[in-house]
């Protein structure tokens, strides 16, 4: 009796070790087959597959969880590869008997015994010596499997693993690529063949036994997209089965195929490729993403993507300036000088309209609609760089944080993206409110907003980028920017002309277009920043058809008479005025009443002398209105001496405005130049050195100081 029971448990010391041994000895090859890479299905928003990732050497290589595997195509792997499956633990023994009698019978190997957990070993640890050891240590690798894992998960593993040969593993992929079907769309029949491919793929092949056999074409949508989604910090591609993006297909055909066309159209003007980003304003998914005109087109670096190449965006970039100004003092309704104006000193900044033209007084909101330039540096110079930057900055402007444009960022002189410009102008329909761009549908919602620009200043940033009438100096009733519901447009182009850009938004759609070349070439001729805005507009009435919300109105404005001119509360002697948001509880029923206007006729300030004298003008100057001020040259410029040119041509002229006399004299150096009656214009020699130029005007003095080097 003892002897048994020492032979008992010796017995089951032995395989209680051996199991042991089979269930906790290293196995890292499994580990690492389990966590290997796989094909990622990408998804639009309505289910449409988008793109199928391959892995090295163009391998796919999907994952179907057991429970979305039909039954059938299970039971059909488990009858031709290992009937016994669920009744042994890795190795078949009734398969080797028989494997080897009939083998033996042969004289020649007419059959295998490997189970599917064996061949699953062999998956995972791959060796390509067939002989009696690596024999051994697969069914040993069997044996571990069948301890560390259970039938279903051992089945799954094989089943998303064995490979077909043609760059293709598992049955997801099988079924696409023989079939061009879906796996639980396979008819039975196809089941019993897909089985039979791995024994020999060649032979096995549907090709071989189909008439007009297509095979299957892998989807390759929004390409420029999917890099994007697959270069982001913890990106899912390659970790998740299948992914459901925000991105719509329909929608992204239609802007491919329109910017396509558009290229196509102009590109004589070398305007050979473009990009287009569009996003749901509320929730900032991402609808469509066009890259580039054709991700094929090697002689226009189609591959390069476009919405995340930097550009200058030129006068695109205004809005987010205005907004600023709007919340440091500045109103629609404040008058801003379009005249000539000289910014910096030794790196001198003389900024031009695009027409070349001087407008005298404009309204902020004229001046931001029409997209005038000099009232833009204007502003800029006058909230400061470092606070503009810092709005930028809070907007996710993350390409600009080391650049140093100076006041040319006013008007777009520094590269941004079109996905940072798309997702800065999508705030104003929002109500202020950032929120980034989201690419994934379980994502949405999940990051934090911000609050960038106060309620009302957005609201009155569309209320004025939607005035038609306001719009009307810069670009006249361009049906480009016409929709038949309520939008907002902005328009730029880089200061040499490589690029064109535009920008929409209702209060359901924003997008931004970028046209040009990555080539860096001027675009030949007049094309204009109205071609993207064309591919804008049609791309929202796609969208939104003739329907759409009306933007929100500023809550803390309501709406006053003023001069049209002037910006003041309208006066008896206006000859034009307007309705304009003034601000609740303003000093607007006590303010006087224009004052440019009298009964005599139009009276400028002094600040607009140098412009009404450029041309014939009705009305007049009150420069004694004003106090004594040297506007040209600017306190502190620079200037360079050229030997090449003689003493006498080579002078600076000073012009004065304000001053309570007509006449005034010039000083150069503490010594008498000359007395001049209005208007106060002066030229002066230029000698090496420092200089101080000093003018008279009555009790009033005024004096600046200049280099010449």
């Amino acid at each position: 009796m003892r002897k048994k029971s020492s032979i008992f448990i010796f017995v089951f010391s032995f395989f209680l070790i051996f199991f042991l041994i089979l269930r906790f000895s290293p196995y890292s090859a499994l580990h690492t087959f389990k966590n290997h890479p796989i094909s990622t299905r990408i998804y639009d928003s309505e289910h449409m597959l988008l793109h199928i990732t391959a892995l090295e050497n163009g391998l796919h290589r999907e994952f179907s969880p057991l429970a979305e595997i039909p039954d059938f195509v299970q039971q059909a792997f488990i009858e031709s590869e290992d009937k016994h499956f669920y009744a042994h633990f890795g190795i078949d023994f009734v398969s080797i008997f028989r494997a080897v009698f009939q083998n033996l019978s042969e004289g020649r190997t007419v059959s295998g015994a490997s189970t599917i957990s064996m061949q699953l070993a062999r998956i995972i640890r791959p060796n390509p010596h067939r002989t009696l050891l690596a024999k051994i240590c697969e069914a040993f690798d069997a044996l571990r499997l069948e301890a560390r894992l259970s039938k279903k998960e051992i089945l799954e593993l094989y089943l998303n693993n064995v490979p077909f040969g043609f760059n293709t593993e598992g049955v997801t992929s099988a079924a696409r690529y023989f079939f061009s079907k879906e796996l639980f769309l396979l008819s039975s029949d196809e089941a019993k063949l897909l089985s039979m491919i791995p024994r020999r793929p060649s032979l096995y092949n549907p090709a071989n036994y189909t008439e007009n056999y297509t095979p299957f074409s892998y989807p390759f949508e929004a390409p420029h997209f999917v890099r994007y989604i697959s270069n982001l910090p913890d990106s899912k591609i390659g970790k998740c089965a299948e992914i459901h993006t925000t991105l719509s297909l329909t929608l992204q055909q239609k802007a491919q195929s329109l910017l396509s066309n558009s290229v196509k159209e102009y590109e004589k003007n070398r305007l050979s490729n473009g990009a287009v980003l569009i996003c749901d304003t509320q929730s900032g998914a991402i609808l469509a993403w066009v890259g580039s005109a054709d991700f094929f087109d090697d002689e226009h670096s189609g591959q390069v993507d476009g919405v995340l190449s930097t550009q200058q965006p030129g006068s695109s970039m205004k809005p987010f300036l205005y907004a600023l100004a709007l919340e440091n003092g500045f109103y629609p309704s404040s008058v801003l000088a379009d005249i000539p104006m000289e910014f910096g000193f030794e790196n001198l900044y003389v900024p031009q309209n695009f027409n070349n033209r001087f407008n005298g007084p404009v309204r902020l909101r004229v001046a931001l609609a029409s997209s005038l330039n000099i009232p833009a540096v204007f502003l800029l110079n006058e909230l400061g760089l470092d606070s503009y930057c810092k709005k930028l900055s809070d907007l996710h402007f993350d390409s600009l944080k080391n650049a140093n444009p100076g006041l040319s960022l006013a008007l777009g002189g520094a590269e941004t993206s079109i996905f940072e410009m798309t997702q800065a102008f999508s705030v104003f329909a929002r109500d202020g409110i950032f929120i980034p761009l989201c690419a994934f549908e379980d994502e949405l919602g999940a990051s934090e907003s911000e609050q960038v620009y106060d309620v009302n200043t957005a609201r009155l940033i569309c209320d004025m980028l939607s005035d038609k009438e306001a719009r009307s100096l810069g670009f006249g009733y361009n049906q480009a920017f016409s929709t038949p519901f309520p939008s907002i447009f902005k328009t730029g182009t880089a200061n040499q002309y490589q690029t064109i850009t535009a920008i929409a938004s209702t209060p359901d759609y924003t997008l931004g277009i970028w046209m040009g070349n990555f080539s860096g070439e001027t675009v030949i001729g007049k094309t204009g920043s109205s071609i993207p805005a064309k591919i804008a507009k049609d791309l929202l009435v796609f969208m939104q058809g003739n329907t759409g919300n009306d933007f929100k109105k500023p809550s803390q404005f309501k709406k006053e008479k003023i001069c049209s001119l002037s910006g003041m509360k309208a006066g008896k002697y206006c000859p034009n005025t307007i309705s304009e948001y003034v601000m609740h509880g303003s000093d607007f029923e006590t303010a006087p009443e224009c004052s440019w206007h009298t009964p005599t006729g139009t009276a400028y300030p002094a600040e607009y002398a140098t412009w009404f004298r450029l041309k014939n003008r009705s009305g007049e100057v009150h420069e004694s209105d004003s106090s004594l001020k040297i506007v040209s040259p600017r306190n502190g410029s620079v200037f360079y001496y050229d030997e090449s040119i003689s003493v006498e041509r080579q002078k600076l002229f000073v012009e004065v405005t304000g001053g309570t006399e007509d006449s005034a004299r010039f000083y150069v150096d503490d010594t008498f130049l000359e007395e001049k009656v209005r208007p106060f214009v002066a030229s002066i020699k230029i000698e090496k050195g420092r200089h101080e130029i000093l003018v008279e005007c009555g009790e009033e003095i005024a004096r600046i100081q200049i280099d010449v080097r």
